[in-house]
């Protein structure tokens, strides 16, 4: 009985920590996408 709880909250918390991570790894691809647009923009400015 103990140790199929334990396992379920294993499975809970692998759960969580997978979905924690996908959405840091979206969130720095987002942000790394949105530097090089920045990068891209600044570079292709006119000279003055």
């Amino acid at each position: 009985m103990y140790i199929g709880v334990t396992i379920k909250r294993y499975r809970a918390v692998k759960e969580v920590g997978q979905i924690k991570m996908s959405v840091g790894i979206i969130a720095y691809y987002q942000l790394i996408q949105v530097c090089q647009a920045e990068y891209f923009r600044q570079l292709l400015k006119p000279v003055t």
